[in-house]
C-alpha cells in the first residue's frame, strides 16, 4: 500500500496492489492487466479526477533488464470516492519477457514494483502531481495459473501429503529445501536432495527387489509396478551424480536449471505417490 500526498497535509490518496492478475494475447506480445483499490482520505472532493501513470519493473531482480512497460489506466482518470474504488493499470509484456520473468522468479512469487504518478486533473492545490511506488505481491500459482491461459507455459504443483512416517516427512522436508536451492541457484544441491527424497519411495515400494526382477524381462513384458520401479531407480541413478564425484565419470556431470527442476519434479511426484500406501 503506497500513499500520495496533495497540497500541505490537505488531502491524500491510497493505491494498494491486489493478487491477481489478467492477460490478453495478442501476437508474441501480450496485454498485462494489474488490479488496484484506490481509496482517499482528508480534505478532498467527491469525484475530484486523477489521471494515473506510471511503469513497472520487476522488484528486487538483480539483472539490470528489469524495466517491464508503461503502465496506463485504459478506462480514464479515476474519480475520488468515500469507499475504495477499483482501478486498472495495463501494459504489454513479450514471450521473451515472460521468459526471462520465468527464470528469474524460479518457481518463487513474483514481486513487480509499480512506479505511479498521480496527477489531480482539478482541485489541484500547490502541485498537482504527487509520485510513489508500490510493490505488487503475485502468489506463484495466479502467475502461473495466468501463463497457463495465455498458452505461455504450463507449470504443475505436487502437493505431498502431511505425514506421520518420519522417512517421508523427511523427504517432503528435502523437497521443499531443493526448490530453496533452485531459487538461490545451486543445481546441484538441488538434485542431491531430489535423491535424497526418494530414498522412502525406494523403501516402500521396495524398489531395488521389482527393478532387479524388471531387468530380467523385456521392456515390453514388465508389469506396472516393475515399470515404476524402474523409474525410481534409474531416477535414483541419475540423480547420485549430484552428490558423488567418481573419478572420470560422475565428476564430469553438469547440472542446470532445467535439470534440477526436472529431479525435483520427478522426485516429488514419485513421493505424491506414497499416499495411499501404508
Amino acid at each position: 500500500m503506497t500513499d500520495f500526498q496533495f497540497g500541505m497535509n490537505d488531502y491524500g490518496v491510497t493505491v494498494q496492489a491486489q493478487h491477481n492478475v489478467n492477460f490478453t494475447q495478442g501476437w508474441d506480445v501480450h496485454r498485462l492487466a494489474l488490479s488496484f483499490e484506490v481509496t482517499a482520505r482528508g480534505n478532498y472532493t467527491v469525484d475530484a479526477p486523477f489521471l494515473v501513470s506510471g511503469s513497472l519493473w520487476v522488484h528486487d531482480m538483480p539483472n539490470p533488464a528489469s524495466y517491464i512497460g508503461p503502465l496506463h489506466a485504459p478506462t480514464g482518470p479515476v474519480g475520488l470516492k468515500p469507499f475504495k474504488k477499483n482501478l486498472t493499470l495495463e501494459t504489454t509484456v513479450t514471450d521473451r519477457q515472460l521468459r526471462g520473468l520465468e527464470k528469474a522468479r524460479a518457481g518463487a512469487d513474483l514481486n513487480l514494483r509499480a512506479e505511479l504518478a498521480l496527477t489531480a486533473l482539478a482541485d489541484a492545490k500547490n502541485w498537482p502531481v504527487a509520485e510513489s511506488q508500490e510493490i505488487i505481491r503475485i502468489p506463484h500459482a495466479t502467475w502461473s495459473n495466468a501463463l497457463t491461459q495465455l498458452d505461455a507455459g504450463a507449470f504443475v504443483d505436487v502437493l505431498i501429503p502431511i505425514t506421520t512416517v518420519e522417512a517421508r516427512a523427511t523427504g517432503a522436508r528435502r523437497i521443499r529445501e531443493a526448490k530453496t536451492a533452485i531459487r538461490d541457484g545451486r543445481y546441484e544441491h538441488a538434485v542431491a536432495l531430489a535423491r535424497a527424497a526418494l530414498d522412502p519411495v525406494r523403501e516402500a515400494c521396495d524398489t531395488k527387489k521389482l527393478h532387479a526382477q524388471a531387468v530380467l524381462k523385456k521392456a515390453g513384458e514388465r508389469d506396472q509396478e516393475e515399470r515404476w520401479a524402474v523409474l525410481t531407480q534409474s531416477a535414483y541413478a541419475l540423480f547420485s551424480g549430484a552428490p558423488h564425484d567418481d573419478s572420470g565419470i560422475t565428476e564430469n556431470f553438469t547440472w542446470t536449471r532445467a535439470d534440477a527442476v526436472a529431479a525435483v519434479a520427478t522426485a516429488a511426484g514419485l513421493l505424491a505417490r506414497l499416499e495411499d500406501r501404508p
